[in-house]
């Protein structure tokens, strides 16, 4: 049986997810708790799968590891410096870097 695609949008949403829920383990102010709780509810999209986020899977993902986060870090540095509308590189590394992140956090894959 062969798994359906993921699309890049997904995985990075899956991955950015994943970071959201490492933040969220913090000792956060209220209200700065409460904007990232509203960026994981936005993460959601309720169109039929595969091309959609649901609730459920949102809530099965995992927060990110250390390492995760260090190999985020290190991605993000790519759009680093350049103007609004050059950006985005970094994400489409975080697509193609997907199955790392995966493996570092099997639960991006229980989508």
């Amino acid at each position: 049986m062969s798994e359906t695609p993921i699309s890049n949008g997904i995985k990075y949403t899956l991955v950015l997810a994943s970071l959201t829920k490492r933040i969220l383990q913090q000792d956060l102010p209220p209200q700065m708790r409460l904007e990232f709780l509203q960026h994981l509810a936005k993460m959601e999209d309720p169109s039929p799968a595969p091309m959609g986020i649901t609730a459920d899977t949102i809530a099965r993902i995992e927060p990110m590891d250390d390492r995760g986060q260090e190999l985020l870090c290190e991605i993000m540095k790519l759009d680093q410096g350049k103007p609004v509308n050059q950006r985005g590189r970094s994400l489409d590394v975080i697509a193609e870097k997907f199955d790392v992140f995966a493996g570092l956090n099997p639960s991006l894959r229980a989508t």
